[in-house]
């Protein structure tokens, strides 16, 4: 019995110690800041990646005169002035702010957690994600970091209430609103869009309303919508174009199966053809793409009425690939304002900090419309341009009440 009572009492003992080594190691790393010249030269890292592979510098100065490379002393003098890592993270998002792209910011936790989530799920397609991911000194940064919760996703990183659809007149207009393309939305969201397209097949109109939807992977409509809608094969031209640095191409490997050696030289590009091609094309950049694509029928449900999409400077990424696609190929009548742009080409690369740990993204190519477009800067032209306020009714929604007056 009283062995027993040993065994127990320092079994307690061993836990109530392993549980204060546990914290007292967790405070260590809490309070293990970083040096200044740790953070001083994590930033000239995260500039130097910048200088070498970033494609919207010219933009940046054309659209909002912001000359981002010649702030470097500016930035310095940020960094410097940061207390510990907490600041010197804001500080950094503070700098990539500065690029006025949507996809160039630091990763909180929230969202490295969902990222590596999503590229877990193909190891062999996203090698060169997975390895800054799943860098030793991210790894430990992140597992020490906050959870913010600013991403309004619940345990399994799926955006509740994404799909809305309704009848605006029986038998003949029919409406879907998509908040979102996160990819782990698309399994159950197309329970609830496959019923609903079959039901409507014969109708001859269909509004599609994706403003406000900032994207997240363009094989939701991709691979699922648009085949469900198209009736024979269209196709689409864009190119990318890449500024030619060394960490972006491993990258470009694992999406193409291949690197630079193999792209066209940007020397090449035809001017006749692609009449408005962004003017430091041929001097800031090295490579470049045709990147035609073909989309096809399948599970289609036969539908031969006319699509409406609607659009707003809220539709960003994958849901402006969207649009591109629409407006490209004839699928659809855009109605609302310009959208946000940076739909053409892929994933933005991520890249690991060497001391912090800290990841920032950033666009690793610029994406180019059949004309030449660069479709960052430039977005894409509603077909129809009317205020695309969202209204609280049918009534009071001047992009809805816009289709209903042109199908009267």
């Amino acid at each position: 019995m009283k062995k027993r009572v040993l065994f127990i009492i320092i079994s307690i003992f061993s836990i109530t110690l392993i549980a204060y080594l546990a914290i007292r190691t967790m405070t260590s790393l809490d309070d293990k800041q970083l040096t200044q010249k740790q953070k001083l030269d994590d930033f000239e890292y995260m500039y130097s990646i910048l200088k070498d592979n970033y494609p919207y510098f010219e933009v940046n100065k054309r659209q909002n005169a912001v000359d981002w490379l010649s702030k470097k002393d500016k930035y310095l003098s940020k960094i410097k002035a940061t207390n510990d890592d907490d600041s010197f993270f804001k500080a950094l998002q503070s700098i990539l702010s500065q690029l006025n792209n949507g996809h160039a910011s630091m990763l909180n936790k929230d969202y490295y957690l969902l990222m590596k989530s999503l590229y877990e799920q193909d190891t062999s397609r996203d090698k060169a994600w997975l390895k800054q991911l799943n860098n030793a000194t991210a790894k430990e940064r992140y597992s020490t970091m906050l959870s913010s919760k600013v991403a309004p996703l619940d345990s399994n990183y799926i955006a509740p209430n994404n799909v809305k659809t309704s009848i605006l007149e029986k038998d003949k207009i029919a409406y879907m609103a998509l908040h979102s393309f996160n990819s782990f939305n698309i399994t159950g969201d197309m329970k609830i869009i496959t019923p609903f397209l079959q039901s409507i097949k014969n109708y001859k109109e269909l509004i599609i309303d994706i403003r406000g939807n900032g994207g997240g992977d363009s094989r939701y409509w991709s691979d699922n919508i648009a085949p469900m809608l198209l009736n024979k094969q269209v196709n689409d031209t864009q190119y990318l174009a890449f500024r030619g640095g060394s960490f972006v191409e491993q990258f470009v490997k694992d999406r193409f199966g291949f690197g630079y050696s193999r792209l066209h030289k940007i020397s090449d590009i035809d001017n006749g053809t692609l009449k408005n091609l962004p003017p430091e094309l041929k001097e800031e950049f090295k490579y470049y793409t045709n990147n035609n694509i073909s989309y096809a029928p399948k599970n289609s449900i036969g539908f031969s009425g006319k699509i409406y999409l609607l659009v707003d400077g809220g539709v960003f990424s994958s849901a402006e690939a969207f649009a591109v696609f629409a407006k490209d190929t004839g699928f659809a009548t855009l109605v609302g304002d310009k959208t946000g742009g940076d739909g053409i080409g892929f994933d933005p690369a991520v890249c690991t900090l060497p001391n912090s740990g800290y990841i920032f993204r950033f666009p690793l190519e610029m994406g180019l419309t059949s004309d030449g477009t660069s479709n960052f800067e430039h977005k894409t032209e509603p077909d129809i341009k009317v205020s695309a306020k969202i209204g609280t009714t049918t009534s009071d929604d001047e992009a809805i009440k816009a289709v209903l007056k042109l199908i009267d």
